[in-house]
């Protein structure tokens, strides 16, 4: 198990968290509550974390969370079946459920 990283705030490491389980790492998160400690212990100790449970999986951790920061260029499309204009990143329209394929 390994410390992948300290966030500012319980939303940014869950959605970290989320990212690295939609690519098949087994990450969970740490520290969740400890927010209303912050300024009896320092700031870092109170952060919520994510940790990896394999540590072999570093890399890929890294690499899935940088794939999601910067989504991929491309044109905006439009779903097949209510028409509704979708950024390139989504893979599946967001009103209606349909596949982007």
């Amino acid at each position: 198990m390994k410390l992948l990283l300290s966030a500012t705030s319980i939303v940014h490491a869950a959605h970290c968290r989320n990212v690295l389980r939609a690519a098949g790492i087994r990450a969970e998160l740490r520290n969740t509550w400890l927010s209303g400690a912050i300024g009896e212990i320092p700031f870092r100790e109170s952060a919520p974390q994510v940790w990896i449970l394999d540590d072999h999986m570093e890399a890929q951790a890294w690499a899935a969370l940088k794939t999601a920061a910067e989504p991929p260029p491309g044109p905006h499309w439009q779903c097949r079946h209510c028409h509704e204009w979708h950024e390139p990143q989504f893979g599946a329209c967001w009103r209606c459920g349909a596949s982007r394929d």
